[in-house]
């Protein structure tokens, strides 16, 4: 997801990656299908805070998936990003959005308390100061750090064969799916601990799909990918015989976030395979999912305060979806598109 991924890029032809050499180590160019995927993830996390009507998982396995792109393409080079560079251009494309969108809407908020008397603690919080002022912006904080610490890591992996250090980032991330698993079983965290949990597993998780498609041989990269989604598959199964072993009953929760990480991985692993050819609509919605991801909450804000009446939660999820792609194209052609 390469907006998402804060990459300037350009069209590349249909292929799968048993065609090339290595076919996203560059970093040079749009792949169309994970275009698609960031499109459908956007529309996915937009759906989820639009209406309960909408199925919960779709919303989270989207928000995963662009959290895992997110770190492949930290990683996806033979040689790892300068410290620095990276944390310059990420600071440009993460944390400067999220304090231009953080004082959006805390203007929101002061609005609320101004003319709706709505008391100062329920507005803001301190958790804010980690989270921004509107909860979906925690990914750009969390993001961020992700980056500075896989670059870290990659700049410091051992010289043996690039095999071990992506099966073992795929068994860490195995553990991590697992763990976290049986945290969202047992603990009620709090905001941001819940977010962090479910972001987690991805930093390791994204480390191994993105060393494994800088190897040049196609049928180790399809082995590799088919084994990353395996070790998901392994945590979800070992998360469930386990609570079922100490408790006696399934633990919903702890599954269904094992199973949405499962459902990510083999989603965008898929997509890196098969590769698909970029169209103009693939093109130019892709180019828009980052704008959507940050400015539907504001659309949803307006469409609540008026009571626009919207009887089918389809026809609202289109209105919230266009009015957030029309702000986004509004901003691209102005000074602010830094932020979109």
């Amino acid at each position: 997801m390469n907006s998402l991924l804060f990459n300037k890029t350009m069209k590349t032809p249909s292929r799968s990656t048993s065609d090339v050499r290595s076919p996203i180590a560059s970093g040079q160019h749009r792949i169309a299908n994970i275009e698609r995927l960031r499109i459908l993830s956007a529309f996915g996390v937009a759906s989820f805070h639009t209406h309960d009507w909408f199925p919960r998982s779709f919303g989270v396995v989207g928000f995963i998936v662009l959290l895992l792109s997110f770190c492949v393409f930290v990683v996806n080079r033979p040689e790892p990003y300068g410290f620095t560079d990276l944390a310059k251009r990420k600071a440009e494309r993460l944390l400067k959005p999220w304090l231009f969108w953080s004082l959006v809407y805390g203007a929101v908020g002061l609005a609320k308390m101004i003319y709706l008397d709505v008391p100062f603690s329920d507005v803001f919080s301190a958790t804010m100061l980690l989270t921004g002022t509107r909860i979906h912006l925690w990914f750009l904080p969390f993001g961020f750090v992700a980056a500075l610490l896989l670059v870290l890591v990659h700049r410091r992996m051992p010289k043996t064969p690039e095999i071990f250090n992506i099966v073992a980032a795929a068994l860490v991330g195995m553990l991590c799916v697992f763990g976290c698993s049986v945290i969202q079983s047992g603990v009620q965290l709090p905001v941001p601990l819940v977010q962090w949990t479910l972001g987690f597993p991805a930093i390791p998780l994204g480390l191994a799909i993105g060393r494994t498609t800088v190897l040049p041989n196609p049928r180790d990269r399809r082995n590799l990918y088919l084994f990353v989604v395996f070790s998901t598959v392994a945590a979800y199964t070992a998360c469930t015989v386990v609570t079922w072993l100490q408790h006696g009953v399934w633990f919903d929760d702890g599954s269904e976030f094992a199973v949405r990480y499962c459902i990510s991985i083999a989603v965008l692993c898929s997509a890196l395979h098969w590769q698909g050819s970029l169209g103009p609509i693939s093109g130019t919605l892709g180019s828009l999912s980052y704008g959507v991801y940050l400015a539907h909450p504001l659309v949803l804000v307006f469409v609540n305060r008026t009571a626009i009446a919207v009887h089918h939660p389809l026809v609202l999820l289109f209105l919230v979806l266009a009015a957030s792609m029309l702000i986004t194209l509004v901003l691209k052609r102005t000074e602010l598109r830094q932020f979109v």
